[in-house]
Protein backbone atom coordinates (compact mmCIF):
# COMPACT_ATOMS: atom_id res chain seq x y z
CA UNK A 1 0.00 0.00 0.00
CA UNK A 2 1.29 3.45 -0.95
CA UNK A 3 0.37 6.47 1.11
CA UNK A 4 1.16 9.87 -0.42
CA UNK A 5 3.37 12.09 1.63
CA UNK A 6 1.28 14.66 3.44
CA UNK A 7 4.13 17.17 3.37
CA UNK A 8 4.70 16.90 -0.38
CA UNK A 9 0.97 17.08 -1.12
CA UNK A 10 0.57 20.12 1.08
CA UNK A 11 3.51 21.85 -0.62
CA UNK A 12 2.12 21.12 -4.08
CA UNK A 13 -1.30 22.33 -3.00
CA UNK A 14 0.19 25.52 -1.54
CA UNK A 15 2.24 26.22 -4.68
CA UNK A 16 -0.85 25.81 -6.85
CA UNK A 17 -2.85 28.05 -4.55
CA UNK A 18 -0.12 30.69 -4.46
CA UNK A 19 -0.06 30.85 -8.26
CA UNK A 20 -3.82 31.27 -8.29
CA UNK A 21 -3.59 33.96 -5.62
CA UNK A 22 -0.89 35.79 -7.56
CA UNK A 23 -2.96 35.68 -10.75
CA UNK A 24 -6.04 37.02 -8.98
CA UNK A 25 -4.01 39.78 -7.34
CA UNK A 26 -2.67 40.90 -10.71
CA UNK A 27 -6.17 40.95 -12.15
CA UNK A 28 -7.38 42.89 -9.12
CA UNK A 29 -4.60 45.45 -9.50
CA UNK A 30 -5.54 46.02 -13.12
CA UNK A 31 -9.14 46.66 -12.15
CA UNK A 32 -8.38 48.91 -9.18
CA UNK A 33 -5.03 50.35 -10.22
CA UNK A 34 -5.91 53.76 -8.75
CA UNK A 35 -6.82 52.48 -5.29
CA UNK A 36 -4.45 51.63 -2.48
CA UNK A 37 -4.73 47.98 -1.51
CA UNK A 38 -3.74 45.86 1.48
CA UNK A 39 -3.23 42.14 0.80
CA UNK A 40 -3.80 39.53 3.51
CA UNK A 41 -3.87 35.72 3.56
CA UNK A 42 -6.04 33.43 5.65
CA UNK A 43 -5.11 29.77 6.13
CA UNK A 44 -7.91 27.32 6.91
CA UNK A 45 -6.99 23.93 8.44
CA UNK A 46 -9.50 21.10 8.84
CA UNK A 47 -8.87 18.15 11.20
CA UNK A 48 -10.19 15.65 8.64
CA UNK A 49 -7.90 16.85 5.84
CA UNK A 50 -4.14 16.98 5.37
CA UNK A 51 -4.44 20.00 3.10
CA UNK A 52 -4.47 23.66 4.08
CA UNK A 53 -6.64 26.08 2.19
CA UNK A 54 -5.15 29.51 1.63
CA UNK A 55 -7.55 32.33 0.89
CA UNK A 56 -6.24 35.66 -0.37
CA UNK A 57 -8.02 38.80 0.76
CA UNK A 58 -7.48 42.21 -0.81
CA UNK A 59 -8.74 45.26 1.07
CA UNK A 60 -9.19 48.35 -1.08
CA UNK A 61 -8.85 51.78 0.51
CA UNK A 62 -11.33 54.03 -1.32
CA UNK A 63 -10.01 57.39 -0.08
CA UNK A 64 -6.81 59.35 0.10
CA UNK A 65 -6.42 62.34 2.42
CA UNK A 66 -3.97 65.21 2.73
CA UNK A 67 -3.91 68.38 4.79
CA UNK A 68 -2.66 71.95 4.48
CA UNK A 69 -2.41 74.99 6.73
CA UNK A 70 -3.88 78.25 5.44
CA UNK A 71 -3.31 81.76 6.79
CA UNK A 72 -5.18 85.02 6.28
CA UNK A 73 -3.64 87.79 8.34
CA UNK A 74 -3.62 86.53 11.93
CA UNK A 75 -6.28 83.90 11.27
CA UNK A 76 -5.31 80.31 10.56
CA UNK A 77 -7.22 77.44 9.03
CA UNK A 78 -6.67 73.70 8.70
CA UNK A 79 -7.86 72.19 5.44
CA UNK A 80 -8.30 68.45 4.84
CA UNK A 81 -8.75 67.19 1.29
CA UNK A 82 -10.47 63.81 0.79
CA UNK A 83 -10.10 62.23 -2.65
CA UNK A 84 -12.28 59.37 -3.87
CA UNK A 85 -9.98 56.85 -5.58
CA UNK A 86 -12.65 54.27 -6.38
CA UNK A 87 -15.16 53.96 -9.18
CA UNK A 88 -18.06 54.22 -6.71
CA UNK A 89 -19.90 57.22 -5.33
CA UNK A 90 -20.14 57.69 -1.56
CA UNK A 91 -22.12 59.80 0.86
CA UNK A 92 -20.00 61.57 3.48
CA UNK A 93 -21.36 62.68 6.84
CA UNK A 94 -20.34 63.43 10.44
CA UNK A 95 -16.93 64.89 9.62
CA UNK A 96 -14.83 65.91 12.61
CA UNK A 97 -11.33 67.10 13.45
CA UNK A 98 -10.02 66.61 16.96
CA UNK A 99 -6.86 67.63 18.72
CA UNK A 100 -5.30 64.46 20.11
CA UNK A 101 -3.50 66.40 22.84
CA UNK A 102 -6.85 67.77 24.06
CA UNK A 103 -5.50 71.32 24.40
CA UNK A 104 -8.12 73.47 26.16
CA UNK A 105 -6.55 76.73 24.93
CA UNK A 106 -7.12 75.80 21.29
CA UNK A 107 -10.42 75.44 19.45
CA UNK A 108 -11.09 73.93 16.04
CA UNK A 109 -14.18 75.69 14.69
CA UNK A 110 -15.77 73.78 11.76
CA UNK A 111 -16.71 75.74 8.64
CA UNK A 112 -18.31 72.81 6.85
CA UNK A 113 -21.97 72.13 5.95
CA UNK A 114 -23.77 69.82 8.35
CA UNK A 115 -25.70 68.10 5.57
CA UNK A 116 -24.46 64.97 3.84
CA UNK A 117 -22.20 65.40 0.84
CA UNK A 118 -21.87 63.11 -2.18
CA UNK A 119 -18.33 62.49 -3.39
CA UNK A 120 -18.18 61.11 -6.92
CA UNK A 121 -15.51 58.93 -8.49
CA UNK A 122 -12.11 60.65 -8.73
CA UNK A 123 -13.57 63.75 -7.06
CA UNK A 124 -12.12 65.63 -4.08
CA UNK A 125 -13.97 67.33 -1.23
CA UNK A 126 -12.38 69.86 1.12
CA UNK A 127 -13.12 70.34 4.82
CA UNK A 128 -11.97 73.46 6.67
CA UNK A 129 -11.60 74.34 10.36
CA UNK A 130 -10.53 77.67 11.83
CA UNK A 131 -7.95 77.63 14.61
CA UNK A 132 -8.80 79.85 17.57
CA UNK A 133 -6.54 80.08 20.58
CA UNK A 134 -6.53 82.08 23.82
CA UNK A 135 -2.82 81.72 24.59
CA UNK A 136 0.26 81.05 22.51
CA UNK A 137 0.02 78.39 19.83
CA UNK A 138 1.64 75.06 20.72
CA UNK A 139 4.83 74.00 18.96
CA UNK A 140 3.04 71.07 17.33
CA UNK A 141 -0.53 69.96 16.83
CA UNK A 142 -1.58 66.32 16.59
CA UNK A 143 -4.89 66.00 14.76
CA UNK A 144 -7.29 63.17 13.99
CA UNK A 145 -9.75 63.61 11.13
CA UNK A 146 -12.68 61.24 10.68
CA UNK A 147 -15.68 61.07 8.38
CA UNK A 148 -18.46 58.51 8.02
CA UNK A 149 -19.24 57.17 4.57
CA UNK A 150 -21.58 54.78 2.80
CA UNK A 151 -22.35 53.94 -0.84
CA UNK A 152 -24.48 56.61 -2.48
CA UNK A 153 -26.85 54.05 -4.03
CA UNK A 154 -30.09 53.73 -2.08
CA UNK A 155 -29.99 49.93 -1.87
CA UNK A 156 -26.57 49.97 -0.15
CA UNK A 157 -27.00 52.91 2.23
CA UNK A 158 -27.99 50.56 5.04
CA UNK A 159 -24.46 49.11 5.17
CA UNK A 160 -22.57 49.85 8.38
CA UNK A 161 -18.98 50.84 7.61
CA UNK A 162 -16.21 51.98 9.89
CA UNK A 163 -15.49 55.72 9.51
CA UNK A 164 -12.50 56.76 7.44
CA UNK A 165 -9.77 58.29 9.62
CA UNK A 166 -6.66 60.31 8.84
CA UNK A 167 -4.10 61.27 11.49
CA UNK A 168 -1.55 64.00 10.91
CA UNK A 169 0.72 66.40 12.76
CA UNK A 170 1.29 70.10 12.13
CA UNK A 171 4.55 71.71 13.25
CA UNK A 172 6.08 75.18 12.98
CA UNK A 173 2.85 76.76 11.83
CA UNK A 174 3.75 80.30 12.81
CA UNK A 175 3.29 82.91 10.10
CA UNK A 176 6.77 84.05 9.07
CA UNK A 177 5.91 86.49 6.29
CA UNK A 178 2.98 88.62 5.24
CA UNK A 179 2.59 89.18 1.50
CA UNK A 180 0.58 92.11 0.18
CA UNK A 181 0.02 92.92 -3.50
CA UNK A 182 -1.52 95.98 -5.11
CA UNK A 183 -2.00 97.04 -8.75
CA UNK A 184 -1.73 100.73 -9.68
CA UNK A 185 -3.03 102.33 -12.89
CA UNK A 186 -0.71 104.40 -15.11
CA UNK A 187 0.10 107.94 -14.02
CA UNK A 188 -2.65 110.39 -14.78
CA UNK A 189 -5.39 107.75 -15.01
CA UNK A 190 -7.85 106.59 -12.40
CA UNK A 191 -8.43 102.99 -13.51
CA UNK A 192 -6.54 100.19 -15.21
CA UNK A 193 -7.54 99.65 -18.83
CA UNK A 194 -6.88 96.95 -21.40
CA UNK A 195 -3.65 97.64 -23.27
CA UNK A 196 -2.30 100.08 -20.70
CA UNK A 197 0.86 99.38 -18.69
CA UNK A 198 0.04 99.03 -15.00
CA UNK A 199 2.43 98.51 -12.11
CA UNK A 200 2.27 95.67 -9.58
CA UNK A 201 3.63 96.32 -6.10
CA UNK A 202 4.51 93.35 -3.89
CA UNK A 203 5.28 93.92 -0.22
CA UNK A 204 6.80 91.13 1.92
CA UNK A 205 6.96 91.78 5.66
CA UNK A 206 8.70 89.48 8.13
CA UNK A 207 6.48 89.00 11.17
CA UNK A 208 8.78 86.99 13.46
CA UNK A 209 12.51 86.53 13.80
CA UNK A 210 13.94 83.30 12.43
CA UNK A 211 16.14 81.01 14.46
CA UNK A 212 19.32 79.53 13.03
CA UNK A 213 17.54 76.27 12.17
CA UNK A 214 14.55 78.02 10.62
CA UNK A 215 16.79 80.13 8.39
CA UNK A 216 17.92 77.03 6.54
CA UNK A 217 14.34 75.99 5.83
CA UNK A 218 12.86 79.41 5.12
CA UNK A 219 13.03 81.46 1.96
CA UNK A 220 16.54 82.17 0.68
CA UNK A 221 17.43 85.84 0.66
CA UNK A 222 19.83 87.39 -1.84
CA UNK A 223 21.43 90.82 -1.92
Amino acid sequence: MYLPSATESAVEKENTTNKEVHRKNKEKQKQDNCMATVDQKVTIDCPWSIYSTIIALTFCIPFNAKHSLLSAGKRKYLQVCVQNLSELCFQLSDNSLKNSADCTDLQLVPLNPESQQVIYSKQSIFFVWELKWTKELPLSLQCLFSVSFCPATSEEQSLTLKPFTYEFQVENFFTLYRVKTEIFPPLGTEYCKTGSLCSLEVSITRLVDLSEVDRDEALTESD
